[in-house]
């Protein structure tokens, strides 16, 4: 705005002026409120109206603290305004922010100009407190898109503080001590996309809290005290792609609850109280990414329809798991899962059920995209299918799962292994040539089993060592009776195949002369028992002769000195 008076005087144009900036302040519109900082120069000088940076006045039941100077308490960078130090921790009173009309004067005194509009997107609180969420912030500020209130305090929010604010994107209110939501308490900020209510004392939102956020993207609501969520509470966030709510007290989460988010891609649900979920609870997200439900300690039973690419499922008390859908990879660690299901488990790529109480793998017979499976501590599941279809399996965990032997089968089907964990079962035997077709396994953990030295020493000359195979040796007990080969305990004893023979050939005899069928039987046992002692005394013998060919070296080296040191004195006269 600019114009030219007469020149009748300063005097009168500073009154012409004062009255033109009062009207100009009672009607003031967006454009007139930006926040300027212009400092004065040699052809200009700047005028405001703020003659105090707050007073107050009765609005209701609370009283109106007026913010008119944003200068003392505000750094402005780039488009962004840091404050700090603001202190409104009265209950009673509520910010009101009514920042002043800057005028420019020419030195000709001729004429003048309001202020330039100074575009301020980000508005930072730092080291503030504001009980109630301030009110005119967005007419004053109209050009806002991010709003960063965190750790301010914060107990009240209302509707009233969002008026003008359609051009606000972000707001960030986490870390407060927010209890309620009232209806429709963000509708004005219509075009908000990221809201973050976390670290609040959010218990009981009104059913229309976030009613007229069409637009919003992403939904924080995690460290609450939520125990329950109103039917449709959500059902306006058409657009919504993350739901957090973890770290409350939900205990259900209903059939209806999302039923109109469908672009839902995240939601998580872990460190609540879940006793149920609703098997059609994610159905109506189709294009799901990620379910977490982890860390929900009553959830006993898992029953859900729905297409998800990761779902976890952690730490809870689940005994029963069915899903039907198709669901890609699966974490369902530490419960305690007898009973599990996949309707489509040919989806199936990766698949943790470490530490539970499974007996059998009957349902995964038919994982031919599976790449990673990590049944480990399952002490009860013993054997496995031997029909599996894992062709493009790359890791397979079976530690403590109670195997005794690995089946040829179940390696020959399993051409893309790189990683095998065998350790703390009861193998003692197996044939490395049974491992000729995993030509790119380069991880085999073989430690804490009830290894026979015999065939571990094969298994390590012609598999592991020869392939340059990684592996994790055993903790050295220095009780233990038996050997250690390239770190891994062992024991000598007939190998298996052996013991089977003598076995076979007791039973035969047995049948051809029955009537010394018990004396044969004891016969065999005490044979086999001898045989065991002689592969003991034999490798003890190998040890002695090992220590006695060293005691006989170190007694040559021992004779060599006392020569050299006999010679030394014959040949040495002392003269007095």
């Amino acid at each position: 705005m600019r114009a030219r008076v007469r020149n009748q005087g300063v005097p009168l144009i500073m009154c012409m002026l004062l009255l033109l900036l009062v009207a100009t302040a009672q009607c003031r519109n967006e454009d007139e409120s930006d926040f300027s900082t212009e400092t004065e120069t040699e052809t200009e000088y700047t005028t405001t109206l703020a003659s105090v940076e707050s007073s107050t006045q009765p609005n209701n039941d609370k009283q109106l603290v007026y913010i008119e100077n944003l200068q003392k308490n505000c750094h402005l960078k780039r488009g962004t305004v840091r404050c700090s130090g603001f202190r409104f921790d009265d209950i009673e009173k509520v910010a009101f922010f009514s920042l002043p009309t800057q005028v420019r004067i020419a030195p000709d005194g001729a004429t003048y100009e309001l202020g330039d509009k100074q575009h301020l997107g980000t508005l930072i609180m730092e080291n503030s407190t504001f009980i109630n969420f301030p009110l005119h912030l967005f007419y004053e500020l109209p050009l806002l898109s991010e709003v960063d209130m965190r750790d301010c305090g914060m107990q009240y929010v209302s509707w009233e503080g969002f008026l003008a604010a359609n051009k606000l994107k972000i707001l960030l209110l986490s870390g407060n001590a927010i209890s309620e939501l009232g209806e429709s308490s963000f509708s004005y900020a219509s075009e908000l996309e990221f809201l973050f209510l976390s670290d609040n004392k959010l218990s009981s939102p009104h059913p229309d809290a976030f009613k007229g956020l069409q637009n919003l993207i992403h939904l924080d609501l995690s460290d609450n005290q939520l125990e329950e969520l109103p039917e449709r509470i959500f059902h306006d966030l058409a657009a919504l792609h993350t739901l957090i709510i973890s770290g409350n007290r939900l205990r259900f989460i209903s059939n209806g609850l999302l039923t109109q988010n469908t672009r839902l891609q995240t939601v998580i649900l872990q460190g609540n109280q879940l006793q149920q979920l609703g098997e059609y609870a994610f159905s109506s997200a189709p294009h799901l990414l990620h379910l977490d439900v982890s860390h929900n300690a009553p959830l006993e039973v898992l029953v859900l329809n729905l297409n998800v690419v990761n779902l976890r499922a952690r730490n809870c008390s689940l005994t029963r798991v069915n899903l039907f859908g198709a669901v890609t990879n699966v974490d369902l660690s530490d419960n305690r899962v007898q009973e599990l299901y996949f309707s489509t488990s040919e989806l199936l790529e990766d698949l943790v059920l470490r530490n539970n109480s499974l007996g059998q793998l009957a349902t995964l017979s038919r994982v031919p995209r599976l790449r990673h499976l990590d049944v480990g501590n399952n002490p009860q599941l013993g054997e496995l299918p031997t029909d599996w279809q894992k062709p493009h399996l790359e890791r397979l965990d079976l530690s403590n799962t109670g195997l005794q032997q690995l089946p040829q089968q179940l390696l020959e089907d399993m051409p893309n292994l790189r990683k095998l964990n065998v350790s703390n079962n009861k193998i003692s035997d197996i044939d490395p040539h049974d491992f000729k077709r995993l030509s790119r396994l380069t991880h085999f953990y073989i430690h804490a089993n009830n290894w026979n030295c015999f065939s571990l020493r094969m298994v390590m000359d012609v598999l592991i060592l020869q392939h340059g195979i990684t592996y994790t040796p055993d903790k050295v007990d220095d009780d233990f009776m038996g050997s250690y080969i390239k770190g891994i305990a062992c024991m000598y004893r007939l190998p298996e195949r052996e013991q089977l023979k003598s076995q076979s050939d007791t039973e035969s005899s047995a049948s051809v002369e029955y009537s010394q069928h018990s004396d044969r039987d004891a016969t065999s046992d005490v044979e086999m028992l001898r045989r065991e002692f002689k592969a003991v005394v034999q490798h003890l013998e190998q040890k002695f002769d090992s220590v006695f060919a060293q005691l006989s070296s170190l007694n040559a080296k021992m004779n060599s000195l006392e020569h050299m040191n006999s010679s030394l004195w014959n040949q040495l006269t002392i003269t007095v």
